[in-house]
């Protein structure tokens, strides 16, 4: 939050934070008038808080194959509106006070006060640069996590790691 403001204040490019430069393609645009012109009024009204349920049943038959277990659409699939909301209800179904959770730095920039604001300290562990050979231009792939160091962050109040792949702001996978 305070590099947004910061990026703004002083007119530079904010990396940890994207915003499309680019019109929505065609055939997007073509889906939305045919919905809002489709003559149903149903479109057009609060679906439910959890996610349209046609919505939910195509999410839980893909998942279903991906994690090879049966899901109830119902009670077992979430539709959030965005990643901020997604995160933040795990943060808070999940942390509770005195857990600590792991983070991988750098991050984004909304996991420490979520962490926080659910009672939990955040614990971090860096990735670290290997500067490239020969002249080459870094990639997020000279960025390298220690398993040792990753290791020696776990205690018997690790309730969670956030993994981000790829990482947020690097790209590293």
């Amino acid at each position: 939050v305070e590099f947004v403001k910061l990026a703004a204040t002083y007119s530079k490019v904010n990396l940890g934070q994207g915003f499309p430069d680019f019109p929505a393609p065609d055939f997007l645009r073509e889906a939305l008038t045919r919905a809002l012109s489709g003559g149903s009024h149903m479109l057009h009204q609060y679906t439910r808080a959890f996610g349209h349920p046609p919505l939910v049943k195509v999410l839980a038959q893909f998942f279903e194959k991906l994690l090879g277990r049966d899901l109830d659409p119902m009670t077992n699939v979430m539709v959030t509106v965005g990643a901020y909301q997604a995160l933040f209800c795990c943060f808070q179904a999940l942390v509770d006070e005195g857990d600590e959770v792991i983070i991988i730095e750098p991050f984004f920039d909304c996991y420490e006060p979520m962490v926080k604001m659910a009672g939990g300290t955040p614990v971090f562990v860096p990735l670290r640069p290997n500067p490239p050979k020969d002249g080459k231009l870094m990639s997020s792939a000279d960025w390298q996590l220690d398993p040792a160091e990753l290791a020696s962050k776990f205690s018997e109040r690790t309730k969670a790691i956030v993994l981000n792949s790829p990482n947020n702001p690097l790209g590293k996978v």
